[in-house]
């Protein structure tokens, strides 16, 4: 069977930080892997990587990667299944869209989604698009049934778990497949079929800017059930770390064929154990290798206590987030996240007096916040300032699809329509300065923007008033081709870099930041 995988251009916006991230998507390249591994032909779009500077305007913001006709024209007529991924539900107006031209093109062909949107939104997902088939959760396994299928009909789609499909016109949704539990087993990524090297020169990565990198995972899952947090419905609460070794292995294959000396572990909650990262730290040092690691999503700082950060530290570890989300201990409660704030300082000094480059995310907004809990978010932030950390996230309290914070608010009456504007208000909740969506009755739109912005200033005023010289440390970051573990640093470059290649590529002056008239990518 010939299958075509598609991953879609992506959002950018100079003031949104998290979109100004352009990575080989790792999610596709799995995908590709076990459909070749078991002996069928895969050709691969991978719309950003096929255009790193070509731009679009879409509603209020701006595309990256192919137009929606070439990418139509890249498909091969002789394929048999066309298959697209749609992680974050931000991007559903894109996707979707895409799906209707490819539909309109090649009526005749199964469309297959899969993702953390088509998982959690089935039913919006079949209304609002004409796809075929979902994957829901992992989708190594379920693509190779799906294949199956199409290629002799021997097993039903009934009897493909995993998936929802459509029948008689309705929904049918199947029972979920069980989790990979040796994820070692599933084939490494086929980056054969992206261009790897222009990702590298584009220099636009999630953590900091330390040299060649390339993505990896080492573990699946979240063993946490936070209630604002959509993987527990992709992935379960089943954390599943890979063999260290096999990790390091993989790292020394991307030294060689990649020339890579650099690694951003795109885990949900990476650092879990103790055990488990003193010894993949420990291979890297017995082996020698020379590498620099990043951990830029959430960090437990049960498992960091002096040991660990020196042994990380010295075996290349750079840099990593933690993620308690509030400074308020009622909020963390409501919330499920089970963070201990004394615990994470703790574990923080011992990072930052190892050497390693420390950021904190915190969301504002949440249904639960009041007024005192926003002055102990500013509380955490300051304390954040004083003590070294090189960066803070503040973004707006988001309701992403099927997470029970957002079936409360669906059942409150404060979320009802779910047309392109809600999706792209999950987009704009990372922006700087960008008026937010509010979910709170006590904050209006305007006032939570402004509380986001404060928490900022807060901290950078209060970050280089306690060491001047991080300011001349920053913007050498900033203007020098270096490396640089500065967080602050890489964020101010990617919005610097990402505006000139804006500017330059559509030969216009700063007006993407103005609203444009209304259309289907919603407005800001």
């Amino acid at each position: 069977m010939h299958v075509t995988l598609i991953d879609p251009p992506r959002y950018t916006f100079p003031l949104n930080h998290a979109s100004n991230v352009a990575i080989p998507p790792l999610g596709i390249a799995y995908i590709a892997s076990s459909i070749e591994s078991n002996g069928n032909r895969v050709h691969v779009i991978d719309s950003v990587g096929s255009a790193l500077t070509n731009y679009s305007k879409f509603g209020p913001v701006y595309l990256r990667g192919l137009e929606f006709n070439d990418i139509i024209n890249k498909i091969d007529s002789d394929t048999d299944i066309i298959s697209l991924g749609n992680m974050f539900s931000c991007q559903w107006p894109v996707t979707k869209r895409l799906i209707r031209l490819i539909k309109d093109t090649y009526p005749e062909k199964p469309i297959i989604l899969g993702g953390e949107h088509p998982t959690g939104m089935p039913e919006l997902s079949f209304k609002q698009s004409p796809v075929d088939i979902l994957v829901l959760g992992e989708g190594e396994e379920t693509i190779i049934d799906l294949i199956n299928y199409f290629s002799d009909n021997s097993i039903g789609l009934a009897n493909i778990p995993g998936i929802a499909y459509r029948t008689n016109g309705n929904c049918k949704i199947n029972n979920r497949r069980n989790r990979i539990l040796n994820i070692d087993e599933i084939p490494l990524p086929a980056w054969q079929h992206f261009n790897i090297d222009g990702y590298i020169d584009l220099k636009q990565t999630h953590g900091a800017a330390l040299g060649r990198y390339m993505p990896m995972l080492a573990t699946r899952g979240c063993p946490y059930r936070c209630t604002f947090c959509s993987s527990p419905q992709m992935w379960t609460q089943r954390w599943i770390m890979r063999d260290y070794k096999k990790i390091v292995d993989e790292m020394e294959i991307y030294m060689n064929d990649y020339g890579a000396t650099d690694f951003h572990f795109e885990d949900l909650t990476a650092i879990v154990r103790k055990d488990k990262i003193i010894e993949f730290a420990n291979e890297i040092l017995d082996r020698g290798l020379k590498v620099t690691y990043q951990l830029p999503s959430g960090t437990r700082s049960e498992a960091i206590d002096l040991e660990t950060a020196k042994i990380i530290k010295a075996s290349g570890c750079s840099e990593f987030a933690f993620a308690p989300e509030s400074g308020d201990a009622r909020v963390r409660k409501a919330i499920e996240k089970k963070v201990d704030l004394d615990k994470m300082f703790k574990a923080a000094k011992y990072s930052i007096d190892s050497g390693i480059s420390v950021s904190c995310n915190f969301i504002f907004g949440f249904p639960e916040d009041n007024w005192e809990s926003i002055l102990n978010n500013y509380k955490a932030i300051f304390k954040c300032a004083s003590m070294g950390f090189t960066g803070v996230n503040i973004n707006a309290y988001s309701p992403q699809p099927n997470t029970s914070s957002f079936k409360q608010l669906v059942e409150d009456g404060h979320l009802k329509d779910f047309d392109d504007n809600y999706f792209m208000s999950l987009f704009t909740f990372q922006s700087f300065f960008v008026k937010k969506t509010s979910y709170n009755d006590l904050f209006s739109a305007n006032l939570l923007t402004f509380l986001i912005t404060i928490g900022f200033f807060l901290f950078y005023i209060s970050y280089f008033l306690f060491n001047p010289l991080r300011i001349i440390k920053t913007f050498r970051s900033i203007f020098r081709d270096k490396k640089s573990a500065n967080k602050s640093a890489t964020y101010l470059k990617s919005m610097l870099i990402e505006s000139y290649r804006i500017i330059k590529f559509r030969r216009a002056t700063m007006s993407f930041f103005s609203k444009s008239p209304k259309n289907p990518g919603g407005t800001l």
